[in-house]
C-alpha cells in the first residue's frame, strides 16, 4: 500500500449491475486488473472464490468483504463497490448483499497487514452511523470522504 493507503478513488464502484457473486468478484477484479493492482485475473478470482468457498464472507447488514491472499496481487488494496440490486451472498444473516469491500491482499502482506485491513474495515462497519453514511452515499467522491477514515 502506498503511503498506507487502502482505498483508491479508482478502486470505487457505485451501481454495479451484477447478478452474483461471482459477476461481483469477476468485476471487482477486472477493475484491479486495469488499475494496477493485480497482474493475473484467473489467478487472484480463484484465490478469491477458494476463500469464499471456506466460509462466507457476507457479514450481516448487507454487507460482504470477500477477499483474497494472491501472489497476483502487485499492490494490496481495497474495492468497495455498492450494486444496484442486492446480491444473494449466503450471508451470516441470511439476506443479499449490495455494500461489498474486495480486499486484494498481497502476498507481503498476507499476515499482520491483511489483517489490520480487515479489522479496520471490521471495526467501522459496526458504527451504525458509517454505515449508514455508506448506504446512502451516491457518489465515488462521497464513498472516497467515508472511508478516508478506514
Amino acid at each position: 500500500m502506498i503511503d498506507g493507503k487502502k482505498i483508491y478513488k479508482e478502486n470505487i464502484v457505485i451501481d454495479l449491475d451484477v447478478n452474483t457473486k461471482e459477476e461481483v468478484v469477476e468485476t471487482l477484479a477486472e477493475l484491479l486488473l486495469k488499475n494496477g493492482f493485480i497482474n493475473n485475473l484467473h489467478a487472484f478470482i480463484k484465490d478469491v472464490q477458494e476463500r469464499e468457498n471456506h466460509m462466507t464472507t457476507g457479514i450481516g447488514n448487507g454487507i460482504a468483504i470477500p477477499h483474497g491472499k494472491s501472489s497476483s496481487v502487485v499492490e494490496s488494496t481495497v474495492v468497495f463497490a455498492k450494486t444496484t440490486k442486492y446480491i444473494e451472498w449466503e450471508s451470516l444473516d441470511e439476506n443479499p448483499v449490495n455494500i461489498i469491500f474486495l480486499l486484494a491482499i498481497a502476498e507481503k502482506d498476507k499476515g499482520d497487514g491483511h489483517l489490520r485491513i480487515l479489522a479496520d474495515i471490521s471495526s467501522h462497519l459496526m458504527d451504525d452511523e458509517f454505515v449508514n453514511e455508506i448506504k446512502n452515499a451516491t457518489t465515488e467522491n462521497e464513498i472516497e470522504q467515508i472511508l478516508s477514515s478506514i
